[in-house]
Protein backbone atom coordinates (compact mmCIF):
# COMPACT_ATOMS: atom_id res chain seq x y z
CA UNK A 1 0.00 0.00 0.00
CA UNK A 2 2.78 2.43 0.99
CA UNK A 3 4.80 1.39 -2.06
CA UNK A 4 1.87 2.15 -4.39
CA UNK A 5 1.27 5.55 -2.74
CA UNK A 6 4.99 6.43 -3.02
CA UNK A 7 4.92 5.43 -6.68
CA UNK A 8 1.91 7.69 -7.29
CA UNK A 9 3.66 10.64 -5.57
CA UNK A 10 6.84 10.03 -7.55
CA UNK A 11 4.89 9.83 -10.80
CA UNK A 12 3.04 13.04 -9.95
CA UNK A 13 6.33 14.82 -9.18
CA UNK A 14 7.91 13.58 -12.39
CA UNK A 15 4.86 14.67 -14.37
CA UNK A 16 5.02 18.19 -12.90
CA UNK A 17 8.73 18.37 -13.67
CA UNK A 18 8.15 17.30 -17.26
CA UNK A 19 5.34 19.83 -17.71
CA UNK A 20 7.46 22.62 -16.19
CA UNK A 21 10.39 21.73 -18.44
CA UNK A 22 8.16 21.75 -21.53
CA UNK A 23 6.71 25.13 -20.57
CA UNK A 24 10.22 26.57 -20.12
CA UNK A 25 11.34 25.19 -23.51
CA UNK A 26 8.22 26.47 -25.28
CA UNK A 27 8.52 29.95 -23.75
CA UNK A 28 12.22 30.07 -24.66
CA UNK A 29 11.52 28.91 -28.21
CA UNK A 30 8.77 31.43 -28.93
CA UNK A 31 11.05 34.11 -27.42
CA UNK A 32 13.77 33.23 -29.94
CA UNK A 33 12.12 32.12 -33.17
CA UNK A 34 10.60 35.47 -34.31
CA UNK A 35 14.05 37.11 -34.27
CA UNK A 36 15.42 34.57 -36.77
CA UNK A 37 12.49 33.91 -39.10
CA UNK A 38 13.46 34.18 -42.75
CA UNK A 39 17.02 33.01 -41.87
CA UNK A 40 18.24 36.52 -40.98
CA UNK A 41 18.78 38.59 -37.85
CA UNK A 42 18.41 42.36 -37.34
CA UNK A 43 21.92 43.26 -36.22
CA UNK A 44 23.04 46.41 -34.37
CA UNK A 45 26.46 48.01 -33.88
CA UNK A 46 26.80 46.29 -30.50
CA UNK A 47 25.85 43.05 -32.22
CA UNK A 48 28.82 43.34 -34.58
CA UNK A 49 31.11 43.82 -31.57
CA UNK A 50 29.84 40.59 -30.04
CA UNK A 51 30.22 38.71 -33.33
CA UNK A 52 33.90 39.67 -33.35
CA UNK A 53 34.25 38.51 -29.74
CA UNK A 54 32.53 35.22 -30.54
CA UNK A 55 34.76 34.57 -33.54
CA UNK A 56 37.88 35.11 -31.46
CA UNK A 57 36.63 32.73 -28.75
CA UNK A 58 35.55 30.17 -31.34
CA UNK A 59 38.92 30.14 -33.10
CA UNK A 60 40.80 29.78 -29.80
CA UNK A 61 38.77 26.79 -28.59
CA UNK A 62 38.78 25.23 -32.05
CA UNK A 63 42.59 25.36 -31.91
CA UNK A 64 42.51 23.79 -28.44
CA UNK A 65 43.77 26.75 -26.40
CA UNK A 66 42.46 29.34 -23.97
CA UNK A 67 41.38 32.62 -25.58
CA UNK A 68 43.95 35.39 -25.54
CA UNK A 69 42.97 38.54 -23.68
CA UNK A 70 43.66 40.74 -26.72
CA UNK A 71 41.43 40.59 -29.81
CA UNK A 72 43.10 40.64 -33.21
CA UNK A 73 39.87 39.54 -34.87
CA UNK A 74 37.62 42.50 -35.61
CA UNK A 75 38.12 46.07 -34.36
CA UNK A 76 40.34 46.87 -37.39
CA UNK A 77 42.68 44.09 -36.18
CA UNK A 78 44.36 46.54 -33.80
CA UNK A 79 44.53 44.10 -30.89
CA UNK A 80 41.99 45.67 -28.52
CA UNK A 81 41.84 44.15 -25.01
CA UNK A 82 38.18 43.26 -25.40
CA UNK A 83 38.44 39.75 -23.91
CA UNK A 84 40.27 41.19 -20.90
CA UNK A 85 37.83 44.02 -20.17
CA UNK A 86 34.62 42.33 -21.33
CA UNK A 87 34.19 38.97 -19.51
CA UNK A 88 33.61 36.07 -21.87
CA UNK A 89 32.92 32.96 -19.75
CA UNK A 90 29.13 33.00 -20.16
CA UNK A 91 29.56 33.60 -23.90
CA UNK A 92 30.34 29.90 -24.11
CA UNK A 93 26.62 29.23 -24.62
CA UNK A 94 27.15 30.79 -28.08
CA UNK A 95 30.61 29.31 -28.68
CA UNK A 96 29.77 25.66 -27.91
CA UNK A 97 26.99 25.46 -30.55
CA UNK A 98 29.42 27.03 -33.02
CA UNK A 99 31.97 24.30 -32.28
CA UNK A 100 29.32 21.65 -32.93
CA UNK A 101 27.46 23.15 -35.90
CA UNK A 102 28.79 24.29 -39.27
CA UNK A 103 26.34 27.15 -39.70
CA UNK A 104 27.37 30.25 -37.66
CA UNK A 105 23.84 31.70 -37.99
CA UNK A 106 22.20 28.57 -36.58
CA UNK A 107 24.75 28.51 -33.75
CA UNK A 108 23.98 32.18 -33.04
CA UNK A 109 20.26 31.40 -32.86
CA UNK A 110 20.89 28.43 -30.55
CA UNK A 111 22.91 30.71 -28.29
CA UNK A 112 19.91 33.01 -27.92
CA UNK A 113 17.65 30.00 -27.35
CA UNK A 114 19.89 28.80 -24.51
CA UNK A 115 20.00 32.32 -23.05
CA UNK A 116 16.21 32.43 -23.07
CA UNK A 117 16.06 29.01 -21.39
CA UNK A 118 18.34 30.38 -18.66
CA UNK A 119 16.23 33.52 -18.20
CA UNK A 120 12.93 31.65 -18.05
CA UNK A 121 14.38 29.02 -15.69
CA UNK A 122 15.81 31.62 -13.33
CA UNK A 123 12.58 33.61 -13.26
CA UNK A 124 10.74 30.34 -12.58
CA UNK A 125 13.02 29.55 -9.62
CA UNK A 126 12.36 32.98 -8.12
CA UNK A 127 8.62 32.88 -8.78
CA UNK A 128 8.31 29.35 -7.40
CA UNK A 129 10.08 30.37 -4.20
CA UNK A 130 7.77 33.34 -3.72
CA UNK A 131 4.54 31.50 -4.50
CA UNK A 132 3.28 27.91 -4.36
CA UNK A 133 0.39 28.81 -6.64
CA UNK A 134 1.32 27.45 -10.09
CA UNK A 135 -0.79 30.08 -11.89
CA UNK A 136 1.02 32.88 -10.09
CA UNK A 137 4.39 31.23 -10.77
CA UNK A 138 3.60 30.96 -14.48
CA UNK A 139 2.42 34.57 -14.64
CA UNK A 140 5.59 35.73 -12.86
CA UNK A 141 7.79 33.85 -15.35
CA UNK A 142 5.99 35.32 -18.34
CA UNK A 143 5.93 38.85 -16.92
CA UNK A 144 9.71 38.84 -16.54
CA UNK A 145 10.61 36.97 -19.73
CA UNK A 146 8.32 38.84 -22.13
CA UNK A 147 9.08 42.31 -20.84
CA UNK A 148 9.60 44.47 -23.95
CA UNK A 149 12.84 45.86 -22.49
CA UNK A 150 14.22 42.32 -22.32
CA UNK A 151 13.63 41.92 -26.06
CA UNK A 152 15.19 45.33 -26.70
CA UNK A 153 18.33 44.14 -24.92
CA UNK A 154 18.53 40.98 -26.99
CA UNK A 155 17.17 41.87 -30.40
CA UNK A 156 17.47 45.62 -31.04
CA UNK A 157 20.50 46.70 -29.02
CA UNK A 158 21.93 43.15 -29.08
CA UNK A 159 23.56 44.03 -25.75
CA UNK A 160 24.43 40.44 -24.91
CA UNK A 161 26.33 41.30 -21.72
CA UNK A 162 23.35 43.21 -20.32
CA UNK A 163 20.99 40.45 -21.45
CA UNK A 164 23.06 38.03 -19.35
CA UNK A 165 22.65 40.44 -16.43
CA UNK A 166 18.88 40.38 -16.99
CA UNK A 167 18.98 36.57 -17.07
CA UNK A 168 20.89 36.19 -13.79
CA UNK A 169 19.29 38.95 -11.70
CA UNK A 170 16.45 36.62 -10.52
CA UNK A 171 19.10 34.32 -8.97
CA UNK A 172 20.53 37.26 -7.04
CA UNK A 173 17.10 38.18 -5.70
CA UNK A 174 16.35 34.52 -4.92
CA UNK A 175 19.56 34.34 -2.90
CA UNK A 176 18.63 37.50 -0.99
CA UNK A 177 15.15 36.20 -0.14
CA UNK A 178 16.64 32.94 1.14
CA UNK A 179 19.22 34.79 3.24
CA UNK A 180 16.48 37.03 4.64
CA UNK A 181 14.60 33.85 5.59
CA UNK A 182 17.74 32.47 7.32
CA UNK A 183 18.32 29.74 4.73
CA UNK A 184 21.99 28.90 4.19
CA UNK A 185 21.32 27.95 0.57
CA UNK A 186 20.86 31.69 -0.04
CA UNK A 187 24.66 32.01 0.13
CA UNK A 188 24.94 29.69 -2.86
CA UNK A 189 22.21 31.34 -4.95
CA UNK A 190 23.41 34.88 -4.31
CA UNK A 191 27.00 33.89 -5.12
CA UNK A 192 25.99 32.03 -8.26
CA UNK A 193 23.92 34.97 -9.49
CA UNK A 194 26.48 37.67 -8.75
CA UNK A 195 29.41 35.66 -10.11
CA UNK A 196 27.61 34.83 -13.35
CA UNK A 197 26.90 38.54 -13.80
CA UNK A 198 30.58 39.29 -13.04
CA UNK A 199 31.55 36.74 -15.69
CA UNK A 200 29.26 38.47 -18.20
CA UNK A 201 29.12 42.26 -17.82
CA UNK A 202 31.08 44.39 -15.35
CA UNK A 203 28.73 47.40 -15.50
CA UNK A 204 25.72 45.21 -14.65
CA UNK A 205 27.74 43.82 -11.72
CA UNK A 206 28.33 47.36 -10.43
CA UNK A 207 24.65 48.34 -10.81
CA UNK A 208 23.38 45.15 -9.15
CA UNK A 209 25.93 45.43 -6.33
CA UNK A 210 24.71 48.96 -5.57
CA UNK A 211 21.10 47.70 -5.75
CA UNK A 212 21.81 44.88 -3.27
CA UNK A 213 23.65 47.34 -1.04
CA UNK A 214 20.65 49.69 -0.99
CA UNK A 215 18.31 46.81 -0.10
CA UNK A 216 20.55 45.79 2.78
CA UNK A 217 20.85 49.39 4.04
CA UNK A 218 17.03 49.58 4.06
CA UNK A 219 16.89 46.36 6.10
CA UNK A 220 19.53 47.73 8.47
CA UNK A 221 17.58 50.92 9.18
CA UNK A 222 14.31 49.00 9.47
CA UNK A 223 16.05 46.75 12.06
CA UNK A 224 15.48 43.55 10.12
CA UNK A 225 19.16 42.71 9.72
CA UNK A 226 21.00 40.55 12.26
CA UNK A 227 24.51 39.15 12.63
CA UNK A 228 23.52 35.91 10.91
CA UNK A 229 22.43 37.81 7.80
CA UNK A 230 25.68 39.79 7.78
CA UNK A 231 27.60 36.51 8.08
CA UNK A 232 25.73 34.99 5.12
CA UNK A 233 26.30 38.12 3.03
CA UNK A 234 30.04 38.14 3.78
CA UNK A 235 30.31 34.46 2.85
CA UNK A 236 28.47 35.26 -0.38
CA UNK A 237 30.93 38.07 -1.16
CA UNK A 238 33.90 35.75 -0.63
CA UNK A 239 32.40 32.97 -2.73
CA UNK A 240 31.43 35.42 -5.47
CA UNK A 241 35.03 36.68 -5.66
CA UNK A 242 36.33 33.13 -6.02
CA UNK A 243 33.74 32.27 -8.68
CA UNK A 244 34.54 35.37 -10.70
CA UNK A 245 38.27 35.60 -9.92
CA UNK A 246 39.34 35.08 -13.54
CA UNK A 247 37.13 37.83 -14.98
CA UNK A 248 37.76 40.32 -12.18
CA UNK A 249 41.53 39.70 -12.25
CA UNK A 250 41.69 40.43 -15.97
CA UNK A 251 39.83 43.73 -15.59
CA UNK A 252 41.85 44.85 -12.56
CA UNK A 253 45.18 43.79 -14.11
CA UNK A 254 44.55 45.74 -17.31
CA UNK A 255 43.32 48.83 -15.45
CA UNK A 256 46.37 48.87 -13.16
CA UNK A 257 48.86 48.59 -16.00
CA UNK A 258 47.20 50.74 -18.66
CA UNK A 259 45.36 54.05 -18.89
CA UNK A 260 42.51 53.15 -21.24
CA UNK A 261 39.62 54.90 -22.94
CA UNK A 262 36.33 54.03 -21.25
CA UNK A 263 33.09 53.46 -23.16
CA UNK A 264 31.55 56.83 -24.04
CA UNK A 265 30.65 58.58 -20.75
CA UNK A 266 27.16 60.01 -20.40
CA UNK A 267 23.96 59.84 -18.42
CA UNK A 268 21.14 60.02 -20.93
CA UNK A 269 17.73 59.83 -19.30
CA UNK A 270 14.53 58.36 -20.68
CA UNK A 271 12.29 60.89 -22.41
CA UNK A 272 8.67 60.34 -21.22
CA UNK A 273 7.23 61.71 -24.48
CA UNK A 274 9.35 59.43 -26.65
CA UNK A 275 8.82 56.53 -24.28
CA UNK A 276 5.03 56.91 -24.19
CA UNK A 277 4.82 57.22 -27.97
CA UNK A 278 6.84 54.03 -28.41
CA UNK A 279 4.77 52.18 -25.80
CA UNK A 280 1.57 52.97 -27.70
CA UNK A 281 3.04 51.90 -31.05
CA UNK A 282 4.86 48.93 -29.48
CA UNK A 283 8.07 50.19 -31.09
CA UNK A 284 11.21 48.56 -29.64
CA UNK A 285 13.75 49.93 -32.11
CA UNK A 286 17.04 50.98 -30.53
CA UNK A 287 16.66 54.23 -28.59
CA UNK A 288 18.50 55.51 -25.53
CA UNK A 289 15.63 57.84 -24.63
CA UNK A 290 12.66 55.72 -25.72
CA UNK A 291 13.33 52.29 -24.18
CA UNK A 292 10.33 50.85 -22.39
CA UNK A 293 8.82 47.71 -20.86
CA UNK A 294 5.80 47.50 -23.19
CA UNK A 295 2.22 48.52 -22.59
CA UNK A 296 1.34 45.27 -20.78
CA UNK A 297 4.09 45.44 -18.12
CA UNK A 298 3.76 49.23 -17.79
CA UNK A 299 0.03 48.78 -17.12
CA UNK A 300 0.79 46.12 -14.49
CA UNK A 301 3.21 48.49 -12.73
CA UNK A 302 0.68 51.35 -12.84
CA UNK A 303 -2.04 49.03 -11.50
CA UNK A 304 0.16 47.93 -8.59
CA UNK A 305 1.00 51.53 -7.76
CA UNK A 306 -2.70 52.44 -7.87
CA UNK A 307 -3.46 49.60 -5.44
CA UNK A 308 -1.25 51.31 -2.87
CA UNK A 309 -4.10 53.77 -2.33
CA UNK A 310 -6.53 51.06 -1.21
CA UNK A 311 -4.30 48.25 0.13
CA UNK A 312 -2.50 49.16 3.35
CA UNK A 313 -0.76 45.83 4.03
CA UNK A 314 1.50 43.34 2.27
CA UNK A 315 5.22 43.24 1.44
CA UNK A 316 4.33 43.65 -2.26
CA UNK A 317 3.88 47.37 -1.57
CA UNK A 318 7.60 47.91 -0.96
CA UNK A 319 8.59 46.30 -4.26
CA UNK A 320 5.94 48.30 -6.12
CA UNK A 321 7.16 51.54 -4.53
CA UNK A 322 10.76 50.61 -5.31
CA UNK A 323 10.03 49.73 -8.94
CA UNK A 324 7.96 52.88 -9.41
CA UNK A 325 10.62 55.09 -7.79
CA UNK A 326 13.44 53.72 -9.93
CA UNK A 327 11.27 54.10 -13.03
CA UNK A 328 10.69 57.78 -12.20
CA UNK A 329 14.38 58.37 -11.43
CA UNK A 330 15.26 56.92 -14.85
CA UNK A 331 13.33 59.71 -16.62
CA UNK A 332 15.07 62.87 -17.80
CA UNK A 333 13.22 65.10 -15.34
CA UNK A 334 16.24 65.27 -13.03
CA UNK A 335 19.29 67.51 -13.73
CA UNK A 336 21.62 64.61 -14.56
CA UNK A 337 23.98 67.01 -16.37
CA UNK A 338 25.33 67.93 -12.92
CA UNK A 339 26.80 64.41 -12.72
CA UNK A 340 28.98 64.90 -15.82
CA UNK A 341 32.64 63.99 -15.16
CA UNK A 342 31.66 61.78 -12.22
CA UNK A 343 31.71 57.94 -12.10
CA UNK A 344 27.92 58.03 -12.63
CA UNK A 345 28.50 58.76 -16.34
CA UNK A 346 29.90 55.25 -16.83
CA UNK A 347 26.27 54.11 -16.70
CA UNK A 348 25.71 56.00 -20.00
CA UNK A 349 21.93 55.41 -20.16
CA UNK A 350 19.38 55.40 -17.34
CA UNK A 351 17.35 52.89 -19.35
CA UNK A 352 19.68 50.30 -17.82
CA UNK A 353 17.71 50.70 -14.59
CA UNK A 354 14.69 49.16 -16.34
CA UNK A 355 16.16 45.72 -15.61
CA UNK A 356 15.72 46.42 -11.89
CA UNK A 357 12.27 47.91 -12.52
CA UNK A 358 11.36 44.70 -14.38
CA UNK A 359 12.35 42.38 -11.54
CA UNK A 360 10.72 44.69 -8.96
CA UNK A 361 7.46 44.72 -10.92
CA UNK A 362 7.51 40.93 -11.24
CA UNK A 363 8.13 40.38 -7.52
CA UNK A 364 5.48 42.92 -6.56
CA UNK A 365 2.93 41.24 -8.84
CA UNK A 366 3.65 37.78 -7.40
CA UNK A 367 3.45 38.96 -3.79
CA UNK A 368 0.31 41.01 -4.50
CA UNK A 369 -1.49 37.99 -5.98
CA UNK A 370 -0.31 35.86 -3.03
CA UNK A 371 -1.61 38.47 -0.61
CA UNK A 372 -5.05 38.37 -2.25
CA UNK A 373 -5.10 34.55 -2.46
CA UNK A 374 -5.61 34.79 -6.21
CA UNK A 375 -6.71 31.64 -8.15
CA UNK A 376 -8.50 32.91 -11.27
CA UNK A 377 -7.36 30.72 -14.18
CA UNK A 378 -9.11 32.66 -16.96
CA UNK A 379 -7.56 35.96 -15.86
CA UNK A 380 -4.12 34.34 -15.60
CA UNK A 381 -4.41 33.04 -19.17
CA UNK A 382 -5.64 36.42 -20.46
CA UNK A 383 -2.84 38.43 -18.79
CA UNK A 384 -0.19 35.90 -19.87
CA UNK A 385 -1.33 35.97 -23.50
CA UNK A 386 -1.53 39.76 -23.45
CA UNK A 387 2.04 40.07 -22.13
CA UNK A 388 3.37 37.46 -24.60
CA UNK A 389 1.61 39.02 -27.61
CA UNK A 390 2.83 42.53 -26.79
CA UNK A 391 6.38 41.27 -26.33
CA UNK A 392 6.52 39.16 -29.48
CA UNK A 393 4.77 41.63 -31.80
CA UNK A 394 7.45 44.17 -30.88
CA UNK A 395 10.13 41.72 -32.02
CA UNK A 396 8.19 40.88 -35.19
CA UNK A 397 7.88 44.59 -36.03
CA UNK A 398 11.60 45.32 -35.86
CA UNK A 399 12.37 42.08 -37.72
CA UNK A 400 10.04 43.02 -40.58
CA UNK A 401 11.38 46.59 -40.64
CA UNK A 402 14.90 45.24 -41.02
CA UNK A 403 13.80 43.09 -43.97
CA UNK A 404 11.94 46.04 -45.51
CA UNK A 405 15.04 48.24 -45.21
CA UNK A 406 17.18 45.53 -46.77
CA UNK A 407 14.85 44.98 -49.73
CA UNK A 408 14.51 48.72 -50.34
CA UNK A 409 18.33 49.05 -50.46
CA UNK A 410 18.85 46.43 -53.18
CA UNK A 411 18.10 48.66 -56.22
CA UNK A 412 20.50 51.36 -54.96
CA UNK A 413 24.25 51.87 -55.16
CA UNK A 414 26.03 50.17 -52.25
CA UNK A 415 28.49 53.09 -51.99
CA UNK A 416 25.85 55.03 -50.07
CA UNK A 417 26.42 54.78 -46.30
CA UNK A 418 22.69 54.36 -45.57
CA UNK A 419 22.29 51.66 -48.22
CA UNK A 420 25.35 49.81 -46.95
CA UNK A 421 24.05 49.96 -43.39
CA UNK A 422 20.65 48.54 -44.39
CA UNK A 423 22.40 45.64 -46.13
CA UNK A 424 25.05 44.88 -43.53
CA UNK A 425 22.60 44.98 -40.63
CA UNK A 426 20.52 42.32 -42.36
CA UNK A 427 22.64 39.52 -40.91
CA UNK A 428 22.70 36.28 -42.90
CA UNK A 429 25.17 33.47 -43.46
CA UNK A 430 26.44 35.37 -46.52
CA UNK A 431 27.51 38.56 -44.73
CA UNK A 432 28.23 37.05 -41.29
CA UNK A 433 32.02 37.38 -41.61
CA UNK A 434 31.76 40.85 -43.12
CA UNK A 435 29.97 41.97 -39.95
CA UNK A 436 32.78 40.61 -37.78
CA UNK A 437 35.23 43.15 -39.21
CA UNK A 438 32.79 46.07 -39.37
CA UNK A 439 33.14 47.85 -36.03
CA UNK A 440 35.94 50.09 -34.83
CA UNK A 441 35.40 51.40 -31.29
CA UNK A 442 37.51 53.62 -29.02
CA UNK A 443 36.69 51.45 -26.00
CA UNK A 444 39.77 50.08 -24.21
CA UNK A 445 42.29 51.71 -26.54
CA UNK A 446 45.12 53.41 -24.72
CA UNK A 447 44.38 57.04 -23.85
CA UNK A 448 46.39 60.10 -24.81
CA UNK A 449 48.33 61.64 -21.97
CA UNK A 450 47.38 65.04 -20.47
CA UNK A 451 44.01 65.15 -22.25
CA UNK A 452 41.72 64.78 -19.21
CA UNK A 453 41.13 68.53 -18.52
CA UNK A 454 40.25 69.21 -22.17
CA UNK A 455 37.82 66.29 -22.37
CA UNK A 456 36.17 67.14 -19.04
CA UNK A 457 35.57 70.66 -20.28
CA UNK A 458 34.08 69.37 -23.56
CA UNK A 459 31.78 66.93 -21.78
CA UNK A 460 30.36 69.73 -19.62
CA UNK A 461 28.71 71.12 -22.73
CA UNK A 462 25.19 69.97 -23.57
CA UNK A 463 26.33 67.25 -25.95
CA UNK A 464 24.29 64.57 -27.66
CA UNK A 465 25.53 61.01 -27.21
CA UNK A 466 26.97 61.04 -30.75
CA UNK A 467 28.90 64.22 -29.95
CA UNK A 468 30.13 62.72 -26.68
CA UNK A 469 31.21 59.62 -28.61
CA UNK A 470 33.16 61.83 -31.04
CA UNK A 471 34.86 63.58 -28.13
CA UNK A 472 35.68 60.20 -26.58
CA UNK A 473 37.32 59.03 -29.82
CA UNK A 474 39.61 62.06 -29.71
CA UNK A 475 41.17 60.68 -26.53
CA UNK A 476 42.45 57.55 -28.31
CA UNK A 477 46.24 57.32 -28.59
CA UNK A 478 46.43 55.70 -32.02
CA UNK A 479 47.83 56.99 -35.32
CA UNK A 480 45.30 55.95 -37.94
CA UNK A 481 47.22 57.76 -40.69
CA UNK A 482 50.33 55.60 -40.20
CA UNK A 483 48.08 52.54 -40.15
CA UNK A 484 47.19 53.21 -43.79
CA UNK A 485 50.78 52.30 -44.79
CA UNK A 486 50.22 48.69 -43.75
CA UNK A 487 48.16 46.14 -45.64
CA UNK A 488 46.30 43.59 -43.55
CA UNK A 489 47.00 39.93 -44.46
CA UNK A 490 45.37 37.70 -41.84
CA UNK A 491 44.48 37.33 -38.18
CA UNK A 492 43.49 34.64 -35.72
CA UNK A 493 42.79 34.61 -32.00
CA UNK A 494 46.41 35.25 -30.99
CA UNK A 495 48.26 36.90 -33.85
CA UNK A 496 47.91 39.30 -36.77
CA UNK A 497 49.92 39.74 -39.96
CA UNK A 498 50.52 42.80 -42.14
CA UNK A 499 52.76 43.64 -45.04
CA UNK A 500 54.58 46.86 -45.80
CA UNK A 501 56.57 48.32 -48.69
CA UNK A 502 58.95 51.19 -47.93
CA UNK A 503 61.95 52.78 -49.65
CA UNK A 504 64.23 53.20 -46.63
CA UNK A 505 64.89 51.43 -43.36
CA UNK A 506 63.21 53.23 -40.49
CA UNK A 507 61.27 52.72 -37.28
CA UNK A 508 57.50 52.86 -37.66
CA UNK A 509 54.54 52.64 -35.35
CA UNK A 510 52.83 49.31 -36.01
CA UNK A 511 49.02 49.20 -36.38
CA UNK A 512 48.64 47.39 -33.04
CA UNK A 513 47.88 48.76 -29.57
CA UNK A 514 50.87 48.50 -27.21
CA UNK A 515 49.58 47.46 -23.79
CA UNK A 516 52.15 47.48 -20.99
CA UNK A 517 51.23 44.10 -19.50
CA UNK A 518 51.33 42.02 -22.70
CA UNK A 519 54.25 39.92 -23.91
CA UNK A 520 54.32 40.65 -27.65
CA UNK A 521 56.49 38.80 -30.16
CA UNK A 522 57.16 40.53 -33.48
CA UNK A 523 58.55 38.82 -36.54
CA UNK A 524 59.63 40.70 -39.67
CA UNK A 525 60.27 38.39 -42.63
CA UNK A 526 60.40 35.46 -40.16
CA UNK A 527 63.03 37.14 -37.95
CA UNK A 528 62.35 38.28 -34.40
CA UNK A 529 62.77 42.01 -33.89
CA UNK A 530 62.74 44.21 -30.81
CA UNK A 531 59.99 46.71 -30.22
CA UNK A 532 59.20 49.72 -28.07
CA UNK A 533 55.98 51.37 -26.91
CA UNK A 534 55.22 54.66 -28.63
CA UNK A 535 52.11 56.83 -28.09
CA UNK A 536 49.76 53.92 -27.50
CA UNK A 537 51.20 51.62 -30.18
CA UNK A 538 54.05 49.20 -30.76
CA UNK A 539 57.03 50.54 -32.67
CA UNK A 540 59.74 48.57 -34.49
CA UNK A 541 62.56 49.15 -36.96
CA UNK A 542 61.52 47.86 -40.39
CA UNK A 543 63.86 47.25 -43.34
CA UNK A 544 63.70 48.82 -46.79
CA UNK A 545 61.69 46.93 -49.38
CA UNK A 546 58.89 44.51 -48.65
CA UNK A 547 58.24 43.35 -45.09
CA UNK A 548 55.91 40.65 -43.84
CA UNK A 549 55.15 41.48 -40.22
CA UNK A 550 53.56 39.11 -37.69
CA UNK A 551 52.64 40.25 -34.20
CA UNK A 552 51.80 37.48 -31.74
CA UNK A 553 50.78 37.23 -28.09
CA UNK A 554 50.97 33.43 -27.99
CA UNK A 555 53.35 33.51 -25.01
CA UNK A 556 51.49 36.18 -23.06
CA UNK A 557 49.81 35.17 -19.79
CA UNK A 558 46.16 34.20 -20.03
CA UNK A 559 45.70 33.79 -16.26
CA UNK A 560 44.87 30.10 -16.58
CA UNK A 561 45.48 29.61 -12.85
CA UNK A 562 42.71 32.11 -12.05
CA UNK A 563 40.37 30.35 -14.45
CA UNK A 564 41.15 27.05 -12.69
CA UNK A 565 40.26 28.58 -9.29
CA UNK A 566 37.03 29.98 -10.76
CA UNK A 567 35.94 26.58 -12.09
CA UNK A 568 37.03 24.86 -8.87
CA UNK A 569 34.90 27.29 -6.83
CA UNK A 570 31.85 26.55 -8.98
CA UNK A 571 32.34 22.78 -8.76
CA UNK A 572 32.93 22.83 -4.99
CA UNK A 573 29.88 25.05 -4.42
CA UNK A 574 27.66 22.81 -6.52
CA UNK A 575 28.84 19.71 -4.65
CA UNK A 576 28.29 21.31 -1.24
CA UNK A 577 24.86 22.56 -2.32
CA UNK A 578 23.88 19.11 -3.66
CA UNK A 579 25.01 17.37 -0.46
CA UNK A 580 23.33 19.94 1.77
CA UNK A 581 19.96 19.42 0.05
CA UNK A 582 18.15 22.38 1.58
CA UNK A 583 14.42 22.02 2.08
CA UNK A 584 12.46 25.12 1.09
CA UNK A 585 9.76 26.34 3.43
CA UNK A 586 6.57 28.15 2.60
CA UNK A 587 6.81 31.96 2.60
Amino acid sequence: MLAMRFKRILTSTQFKTIVTTLIILVLAFISTYPAFTGHFFALSNDGSIHLARLESLYQAFKAGRLPSLVNFIGFKNNGVAMNAMYPWLTMMIYVIPRLLIQSPMLAFALGFFIMNIITVTNSYLLAKYLSHNRLITLLGMITYQFNAYHFQLMYTRVAIGEAFGYAFLPLIILGLFKIWNREKSGIFWLSIGMSLVANSHVLSLVIFTIFVGILEIIRLFSRKMDLNEIKYLMLSVGLTILMSLYSLLNVIDWMLHNKMVSPTPGLIGLDPNNEFSRILSNDITESATGAHMGIAITFILIYLLAQLLSKATGSWRYWAIGAGSIFILAQNWLPTFKLINTPATLIQFTMRFLTIVAVGTTISLILYLNHNNWHTTSTAIFISLFVIIIGLTGVIQIHRQNQKNYLSSLPHDSSSAAVHQFRIRHLTSKNYYENIDRMDVPDYHLKKSNIEPEIKHALKQDLSFNDANRVNKETVAFDHKSMAKFKFISANDQQVSFKLQQAHTKALKLPVIGYKNVNYQIKVNNHHVKYTHSQGQLKAKLPAGRSNITISIANSSRHAWALFITFLAYIASLLIFALHRPVSSKH
